[in-house]
């Protein structure tokens, strides 16, 4: 739902020029300095007691020219090395104060720091901050042995972001950007340079680009506006303005009247793909509602797009796998529209003249005024519930634009106003609009087609193949959509409905525990942050676990095609019109030890929302076309699937860890063989007849007498029976072997050693000691980050997480991971091991020790913060399944307080004493790049 606000931003030309509270946002203090630097402060409740800093410079890769390929981001990472306040580091700075929320990130045409989450009571830790932010302007030290050793870092990044992904996306991008700069842009650059480039050469970059006239500094949170506007004034004013500064240049993508084509295959990618592309001028001259209306209608399509593919599916006539077509942002001025087809094998001129004749279609004809009104309703709800949450949303609000201020002029509102233009520009839109608006930018020019695949020997389409397909469906007699319009029929159910026999009051939780007429029990909390919306959720004991052997592939089906032949006496487009506009959100889920419901809506749709819970339990559809598709599709898609090396090593993992019975055992397509259509109903049935073992949730903003109401009519009328409940059956299929340990040589592009150790003790675990074990993951990760990163340059990070379960048995794991050049992986392995090892002989700093402890006193503070609908709906959940209070943190915030390095050491010692090791290391067996294309 932020999404929506950054994306509608709207142009108009006020950079530079101060603006007036009055004029924009109430307290807000914004304006540009002498030096040319602009400045947005503005006080926001979201987050009380903490303030976030955030530096945008309008500088990105494409200002690199070919010698400085990649030094935009290069030099993002060195801003973090060292500065002239902070020679040491600006990381360990900040994590030795418990400030972990911070980053950067380069883009093609902008980079953006931020720090977030900075104790305002903490001046001189503020103060500080914004010296940081200070010194990215102009101080970063860039010394010749920092950048050297960074060089490792950024390597090791660009190796652990070479996958097939990125190699289809290079190989697209002449195409793509109709060989401009940006398709020789790709941000982190190339190897051969980041090994061999001059340290002047960056510090030339940073002279030209890293100036007042390009940067923008935003403060948001609970602050004085007034006494941060002068901080900032007289501390970033220090800032000399650079003479003669060279053109912060824009890159132009030029028309094409043709058709562009590439094919790109790659032996790794997963299926054979056509997308076509479509590059669009942003569009000029619109006042700030007609802008927002212009983001509105590519939203308005998105959806209309995605539904008319659909119908082809639901008509059973695809003759593709997976399709999407959608029209988003590209790049800087240019949106684009993309349609993208998987199309099943041997059969990709067919599938993609079917979906070219539903395109052409929606070009000729658009859509139907009710096309157009259902989402514009679904929309508008979308709006209504962000205007209930303004508060809790303001920052990342504020955020975004002031940057889409700063960066393309765009005008900006409190959010209460923002909104009131939003409704009024989205509640203009009509068919025809949306029609204009489509042929705006659908047309012959800027045509580009990427084919991509995996067979060198597959016969996949031409360009010319692409051009008659294209040229024949503009010879067809396409007829224009037709809707069908069924108003649903109403419910007719005849419910005897239940009663409350029994309320006990839950006064820790102010809530109520009711136990109904049938046995079912329903726990109610009214939480006022739900601002008009509540959930409703169910579960009980049983799942996966307890289905015999022989239903579980029917299980897989049944979960994947639950509701998709709709309910009760309707199909899925008249269910669909039943609840349109209404915000309903209904799902089943069944894990291996649980099933239920769960859903959510406004508290005025609360009936209905009820009435289709009642349906989930008695009155389920399957429908058998739609079941021996779904058969047909899954098999295909296994039959076709792409196995990379990795996932042979995978498969061999498997072999190794896990124990195989009829229930686990991989059965290859024979799988799909054993879905059963006839037991479809009946499997459901069973999981789902007997409401007195289910514990039912209503959270949120409901009245309570209402919620009683609707609990008695609609769950205390679902059918129940006596006799034990349902239990799960715990069943592990992990192997006893104590060590296990392999390498795996494969072929695989770039010079890569992937490292996965996993270690596992299932012994008892007190509060403090499972406390003290998820403190010793965090500093192994902030050791390993020291040595293995900082000091050996061998990657670009390594996780290390520990965790404690006691659901479904006892076990505390460690799992730690990174991945770097082949030939270094004996030696950070050892450093690995090392540093585990030191772990039970060496104490910790106090200093490693302290930041962790405040980050976690931090997370819990913030959930204390937000207490809403989710929140509650866990603390009731916890209470029902397992009687634990989880808002009382009186006992973790003890054991927390108390721990001490030794506790550090005595829980490392415990866990390594009797532990499961595992331990994968997967290298590329040589150089081989498997990427080709034309």
């Amino acid at each position: 739902m932020r999404g929506l606000l950054v994306t509608i931003a709207v142009f108009l030309c006020t950079v530079g020029t101060p603006l007036s509270a009055q004029e924009g946002m109430e307290g807000l203090r914004h304006g540009k300095l002498d030096n040319g630097l602009t400045y947005y402060v503005k006080h926001s409740k979201a987050e009380p007691g903490r303030v976030s800093f955030y530096l945008l410079q309008n500088v990105g890769a494409i200002l690199e020219e070919d010698h400085e390929n990649g030094l935009a981001h290069f030099l993002e990472h060195m801003a973090f090395n060292g500065t002239t306040h902070f020679p040491g580091g600006v990381m360990p700075y900040l994590r030795g104060r418990g400030i972990f929320t911070f980053n950067a990130k380069t883009g093609i045409n902008q980079t953006v720091y931020n720090i977030e989450d900075v104790p305002v009571a903490e001046g001189g830790l503020v103060d500080t901050c914004m010296f940081i932010v200070k010194d990215w302007c102009s101080e970063i030290l860039l010394k010749d042995k920092d950048i050297d050793e960074e060089r490792g870092v950024i390597i090791e990044e660009w190796r652990s972001h070479y996958n097939v992904g990125r190699r289809l996306q290079e190989g697209a991008a002449p195409v793509v950007y109709n060989h401009t700069k940006y398709a020789k842009r790709n941000v982190i650059g190339t190897v051969e340079l980041l090994q061999s480039f001059p340290s002047d050469v960056l510090r030339e970059f940073y002279r030209k680009w890293y100036r007042p006239d390009l940067q923008c500094v935003i403060v948001v949170g609970d602050i004085d506006e007034e006494e941060f506007e002068e901080r900032v004034k007289e501390l970033f004013g220090q800032i000399p303005a650079r003479e003669n500064p060279l053109e912060r240049y824009e890159v132009e993508i030029p028309d094409r009247a043709d058709m562009d084509y590439m094919l790109i295959l790659d032996a790794e990618n997963p299926s054979k793909m056509i997308s076509f592309h479509q590059r669009a001028h942003r569009q000029e001259g619109l006042d700030e509602v007609g802008r927002k209306a212009y983001s509105f209608k590519a939203r308005i399509f998105n959806a209309l797009m995605g539904q008319r593919l659909s119908r082809i599916v639901n008509a059973n006539k695809e003759k593709f796998l997976s399709v999407s077509g959608t029209f988003e942002s590209f790049v800087r001025n240019y949106n684009g529209f993309s349609l993208d087809v998987i199309p099943y094998k041997n059969q990709d001129a067919e599938a993609f003249e079917q979906v070219w004749t539903a395109w052409e279609e929606i070009r000729r004809y658009g859509f139907t005024d009710k096309e157009v009104e259902r989402v514009q309703e679904a929309l508008f709800q979308e709006l209504m519930k962000m205007e209930s949450e303004v508060e809790k949303e303001s920052n990342p609000y504020y955020v975004s634009v002031f940057q889409n201020h700063f960066l393309a002029g765009m005008p900006f509102h409190e959010q209460p106003v923002e909104l009131g233009l939003l409704k009024e520009a989205l509640l203009e839109i009509t068919a025809e609009d949306m029609s204009h608006w489509i042929h705006s930018w659908a047309n012959d020019s800027n045509q580009i087609v990427v084919v991509s695949g995996n067979d060198k020997d597959y016969k996949y389409l031409t360009k010319d193949d692409i051009l008659n397909i294209m040229a024949k469906v503009a010879e067809k007699d396409i007829e224009p959509e037709v809707e069908e319009h069924k108003t649903p029929e109403p419910f007719d159910l005849q419910l005897q409905a239940g009663t409350i026999r029994k309320v006990k009051k839950l006064d820790r939780f102010k809530a109520e525990e009711w136990t109904l007429s049938n046995g079912a029990k329903v726990y109610y909390k009214h939480v006022e942050e739900g601002h008009g919306f509540f959930s409703l959720a169910c579960s009980s004991h049983g799942g996966r676990s307890v289905v015999a052997t022989e239903d579980l592939p029917t299980l897989t089906a049944m979960q994947a095609l639950t509701l998709k032949s709709g309910l009760y006496k309707y199909d899925l487009s008249t269910l669909k019109e039943l609840v349109q506009g209404k915000q309903i959100r209904l799902n089943m889920m069944i894990s291996d030890y649980t099933e239920g419901f769960g859903g959510s809506t406004k508290a005025e749709n609360a009936e209905l929302l009820f009435q289709l819970y009642y349906l989930l339990f008695q009155q389920p559809r399957f429908d058998r076309t739609q079941f021996d598709k779904y058969v047909e599709r899954s098999r295909y898609a296994y039959e076709n699937q792409r196995k990379t090396p990795q996932n042979l090593v995978q498969d061999t993992i498997r072999m190794l860890t896990v124990r195989e019975d009829e229930r686990n055992k991989d059965y290859g397509v024979a799988y799909f063989d054993m879905m059963n259509f006839e037991r479809l109903e009946s499997l459901y049935r069973e999981r789902f007849s007997n409401a007195g073992e289910f514990t039912f949730c209503i959270v949120g903003d409901i009245d309570r007498d209402e919620a009683a109401r609707l609990a008695c009519e609609y769950i205390g009328a679902l059918p129940s029976r006596g006799g034990k409940k349902e239990e799960y059956i715990i069943r592990d299929y992990s192997v006893d072997t104590d060590t296990i340990a392999r390498e795996f040589k494969v072929v695989m592009p770039g010079d890569k050693g992937m490292v996965n150790i996993v270690l596992e003790n299932d012994g008892k675990f007190s509060l403090k000691e499972q406390i003290a074990f998820n403190i010793w993951g965090q500093m192994l990760r902030a050791r390993y980050f020291s040595i293995v990163r900082e000091q050996e340059s061998a990657s670009y990070g390594v996780n290390a997480d520990a965790g404690y379960r006691d659901f479904p048995d006892r076990k505390a794991t460690l799992m730690i991971g990174f991945e770097t050049e082949s030939d270094k992986v004996e030696r950070m392995k050892e450093i690995i091991y090392r540093e585990l090892e030191k772990s039970t002989k060496e104490l910790f700093k106090e200093s490693e020790l302290a930041p962790v402890v405040t980050v976690i006193k931090r997370s819990n503070e913030q959930v204390n913060e937000n207490l809403g609908i989710d929140f509650w709906m866990n603390v009731l959940n916890s209470y029902a399944e397992y009687g634990k209070d989880i808002t009382d943190h009186s006992a973790f915030d003890k054991a927390l307080d108390s721990i001490t390095v030794k506790d550090i050491q005595r829980v490392a010692q415990k866990f390594l004493k009797h532990v499961k090791l595992r331990d994968w290391v997967i290298k590329s067996e040589k150089e081989n790049p498997l990427s080709d294309w034309e």
